[in-house]
């Protein structure tokens, strides 16, 4: 199981441990009033991939619709508009203050922790995993992985 944090802003005391988890076979969700959640992955051919993060209920709306957006925007315009900002500059603004980062920082550490984690924990081709990444080709994600690991695909894919 991979796990990398991201640097959750949490403005409580206690230290939250978020972050992304592939190869997941299954997560049970406890909420506080008793009732539990379990999500599975019953079909064998995929992966389950989890992404944990945490913040105070204050910030639910917010960060709910960040994390309800992100993967259908391609820039960043797009995912204000989504999260219902007119102004980028207005919604990068909050995105630092909920999440400690700027959202283009916080959307390539996202793409990074996919990248490694369906290179470790998959057989997908180097082709179906750009794709899947939206890199327009191969050259792309193996100079994205280096520049973000120091590592070509192949061997994050070989390293255990």
């Amino acid at each position: 199981m991979n796990s990398s944090n991201l640097n959750y802003k949490s403005r409580s005391r206690k230290q939250n441990d978020s972050g992304i988890y592939g190869n997941v076979r299954e997560c049970i969700l406890l909420f506080e009033n008793g009732t539990q959640k379990i999500i599975s992955n019953n079909n064998i051919k995929g992966q389950l991939t989890v992404n944990v993060l945490t913040h105070l209920t204050k910030e639910n709306t917010f960060v709910e619709s960040v994390l309800n957006h992100y993967k259908s925007t391609r820039t960043l315009d797009e995912l204000a508009v989504k999260c219902g900002f007119n102004s980028t500059k207005t919604f990068t603004r909050h995105f630092k203050r909920n999440f400690n980062m700027t959202p283009k920082q916080w959307m390539l550490s996202i793409k990074k922790n996919e990248m490694i984690n369906f290179l470790k924990n998959t057989r997908y081709s180097l082709k179906q995993i750009a794709s899947d990444l939206g890199f327009s080709n191969v050259s792309h994600l193996s100079d994205f992985c280096l520049k973000k690991t120091g590592m070509r695909p192949e061997e994050i894919r070989n390293n255990p």
